[in-house]
């Protein structure tokens, strides 16, 4: 045999080894890359749920405050009701609904993602060194905000509660994706910011929208969630009904009780005690809506409705109401001079506002809603569809909690 024969037999064994480890290295790699790109399309997705989550989120935490015949289909029981989180301080954060947090939350680690797609000179983590913390950040964030509902505010949101079910799997499949590589959480995220450092452009056109999306949100979304609610005395929220009426204690009521009353029956100073003393045992389950009826037999009633409509005007209602109900039976007026004295409210507008058409029409129409429904005492309470003169019964109270709790 010939040398060249020899030489040409060693070359295509070794030609045929050659071949055989690049097929069995793409093979490998090939098992090896497939379930990380399911992870990661995977983590895209759960981006996507959260997106959709969020946006659903900030939908009921704008309705919750503007419409208020609005009734969420997560609104179940006390213990289970979105509304009842969504009103409460802790469904804000940083001036800015927790919702909007969470949709830019999402949107970023997704941008990431799909960045991660076509960008394959990053590290071989790249991005999910950087979208561990994120996500773990997300976690963390999950479990105070359910100790805030349970601690806090006594009521949960199943909507949070997915929420939060998909900040903890995006961890996890983080979590996966590192350990499958091989690589530790912390090499891979300074890995990889020690590779953006050296595209500082690159990372800046990515964050800049997201932080012109922020400050946008920031000066030029309307605080929806501050318009008409207000603290009122003793701590109670106060605020007005789209019909314009001034109501205090709960947002999201389990009861409405509206009341007709006037400001120098003695009557109605017992049960506005009375009534006060029920919505501070239930804040979160019983509204009280206060309508003026003015008896003709009492000389100033009229014109303390007029006085307490005024103060309204002012944002003092109750403080007005509280005072009147207080003072309103002695022999002597109570002046607007001294009324606004003692809520602190300017008693030059009190004055205009009191000699105004506008005062004695609406007191007029409160007048006219009583003597529509047969009312022909003060104070009457009018539940459901049903008006109880002097007092409610215990057990009328007791029965539509239950009721509407068990609806």
């Amino acid at each position: 045999m010939r040398k060249d024969d020899n030489n040409s037999g060693f070359e295509q064994v070794i030609g045929d080894r050659y071949k055989t480890s690049s097929v069995s290295l793409d093979r490998t790699l090939g098992k090896k890359d497939r379930p990380i790109i399911g992870w990661r399309i995977a983590f895209l997705i759960l981006c996507t749920v959260g997106v959709i989550l969020s946006a659903d989120l900030l939908r009921l935490h704008f309705k919750v405050f503007k419409d208020p015949n609005y009734h969420a289909f997560c609104a179940m029981s006390e213990q289970v009701n979105c509304e009842t989180v969504a009103i409460s301080k802790y469904a804000v954060f940083a001036g800015l609904p927790v919702a909007i947090w969470g949709l830019l939350g999402y949107f970023f680690m997704g941008g990431l993602c799909v960045w991660g797609f076509f960008n394959h000179r990053q590290p071989t983590s790249w991005p999910f060194g950087i979208l561990f913390c994120l996500s773990l950040f997300s976690a963390l964030v999950s479990i105070a905000l359910f100790i805030i509902s349970h601690f806090l505010i006594h009521s949960f949101c199943i909507i949070c509660a997915g929420a939060y079910l998909t900040n903890f799997l995006l961890c996890g499949l983080t979590l996966g994706d590192l350990r499958h590589l091989k690589s530790g959480p912390f090499a891979a995220v300074r890995s990889e910011i020690q590779t953006l450092a050296k595209k500082k452009f690159s990372s800046l056109l990515y964050v800049a929208p997201f932080v012109a999306i922020l400050l946008a949100f920031w000066f030029f979304l309307p605080t929806y969630w501050q318009v008409g609610i207000m603290t009122g005395p003793g701590g109670l929220l106060v605020g007005n009904t789209a019909e314009g009426f001034h109501w205090i204690g709960a947002r999201a009521p389990v009861v409405d009780i509206v009341e007709f009353s006037d400001y120098q029956c003695p009557h109605c100073g017992r049960g506005h005690m009375e009534i006060r003393t029920l919505i501070r045992k239930h804040p979160d389950k019983i509204r009280l809506i206060h309508r003026h009826y003015p008896l003709r037999r009492h000389p100033y009633a009229f014109d303390y409705s007029k006085l307490a409509y005024c103060s309204g005007k002012q944002d003092h209602f109750w403080e007005a109401n509280d005072y009147l109900f207080k003072t309103g039976r002695r022999s002597d007026p109570v002046t607007p001079k001294e009324l606004a004295a003692a809520i602190q409210i300017s008693p030059k507008l009190l004055s205009e506002c009191v000699d105004s058409k506008e005062a004695q029409t609406e007191v007029a129409n409160d007048i006219a809603a009583a003597r529509a429904l047969n009312i022909r005492r003060t104070p009457t309470y009018v539940v459901g569809n049903k008006t109880y003169p002097g007092r409610i019964p215990k057990k009328v109270i007791s029965a539509a909690l239950q009721q509407k709790q068990n609806k």
